[in-house]
């Protein structure tokens, strides 16, 4: 008597609609994104006196940001604030920008000599 040789999932994977193979695509790369770090008390405080430093000294600041599951800097000049919004306004060379407040992990003085 013969016995049947099973393949496994690869039988399955014809059977699958084109959708859920992107959503199994998506599903695995969610799995390689950063994690968001909570920033903790003192980490806040600095990046509010960062913040409100460059903002009275009118300085080019660099902002590193939480977008899209991933972190990338912004630099430019704070316009202003917004508290009500929890955000504030930064002015870059091509635009500006409303950034809320959750999405600042990092703020650095472009140029600390002056």
């Amino acid at each position: 008597m013969m016995m049947l040789n099973d393949r496994g999932t690869m039988k399955w994977t014809a059977m699958m609609l084109p959708e859920h193979l992107v959503q199994i695509k998506e599903w695995k790369q969610e799995q390689f994104y950063e994690k968001k770090r909570d920033l903790v008390e003192w980490e806040l405080e600095e990046l509010q006196r960062t913040i409100q430093r460059v903002t009275v000294m009118k300085k080019l600041v660099t902002l590193t940001l939480w977008d899209n599951n991933q972190l990338h800097d912004e630099t430019g000049l704070i316009t202003g604030t917004d508290i009500n919004k929890k955000e504030l306004l930064l002015e870059t060379e091509t635009a500006i920008k409303r950034i809320t407040f959750d999405k600042i992990q990092n703020a650095e003085l472009v140029d600390a000599d002056d």
